[in-house]
């Protein structure tokens, strides 16, 4: 899962650098609707990537607090670690 989320956030990084790429060479008589088509899918790839982050993020603690719960269940073995 960690893998996806770097996969995402690193499209989406390129994404916006074609964003602004695009945004610079309206300055230069450049295509507006290009702009905001790249600047949609930045934005839309950002939110992707932040979802599937928090995604992550919720499964890691799930896992956490299993072992937790496990390890107290074992008898407290590894909370001298923890301290």
């Amino acid at each position: 899962m960690g893998k996806v989320t770097i996969t995402l956030t690193a499209a989406s990084t390129v994404v916006l650098l074609v964003a602004f790429g695009k945004g610079m060479s309206i300055l230069h008589g450049g295509d507006v609707n290009a702009h905001l088509s790249w600047s949609m899918a930045a934005l839309l790839t950002a939110l992707t990537a932040n979802f599937f982050a928090m995604f992550h993020a919720a499964q890691s603690d799930r896992i956490i607090r299993q072992l937790r719960a496990l390890l107290a269940a074992q008898g407290g073995a590894g909370e001298g670690a923890a301290s």
